[in-house]
């Protein structure tokens, strides 16, 4: 017999959970709270982008900050978008582009696609080492020619900020750095921590 769906919750609670880190998302019918990793290990449903964006976020983001994939740069951002623009949480808010930012990340991302397609006839989730290096250089550097996107190196800047948040914008993150967390005003919970 199918659970019934639990309510949705209200916006201060959701408001409250992503203050804490967490992401609002139902799974199997019910609302749970549950950190970027761990909605990337429990296979949280996209609200917003594309299965294949999807791909090309993960393997883009792992590119630039490795561990970021595992880290669920996936969940955060896809949440991040589907959030009121208020209350979203990715850098792009904070660099004068005006929302909705979902256009910004879905043609950044199809230009990528379009650019591994181009030059190597793979999507770029598939792309060896060597080759999906080098489009990345090219689009740090602004040297990809018919780039149909936002500005290559904005774009480039955009997305490694956001893997940066979800791997090292935590204390664990860090103390991964060796670097002492000294936060002005200490969060009421870890990032993640999900009681």
């Amino acid at each position: 017999m199918p659970q019934p769906e639990s309510p949705k919750p209200t916006r201060r609670e959701i408001l409250k959970a992503g203050g804490l880190g967490l992401l609002t998302v139902t799974l199997g019918g019910q609302w749970v709270h549950l950190s970027p990793a761990e909605a990337q290990a429990a296979g949280a449903p996209l609200a917003v982008l594309t299965p294949e964006e999807a791909a090309t976020l993960a393997a883009l983001g792992e590119r630039l900050v490795p561990g970021s994939r595992k880290a669920g740069v996936v969940p955060f951002v896809d949440y991040q978008l589907a959030a009121a623009p208020d209350d979203c949480m990715l850098m792009i808010q904070y660099l004068g582009v005006d929302p909705p930012f979902t256009p910004f990340y879905r043609m950044g991302l199809g230009a990528l696609e379009a650019a591994a397609q181009d030059r190597h006839q793979s999507p770029f989730a598939k792309l060896e080492d060597a080759p999906a290096e080098a489009l990345i250089a090219a689009m740090a550097e602004g040297k990809l020619e018919g780039w149909a996107g936002p500005p290559p190196p904005f774009f480039y800047f955009v997305l490694r900020n956001d893997a940066c948040d979800v791997m090292y914008g935590t204390e664990k993150g860090f103390a991964a750095l060796g670097v002492p967390y000294a936060a002005h005003i200490r969060p009421p919970s870890e990032w993640g921590e999900t009681s």
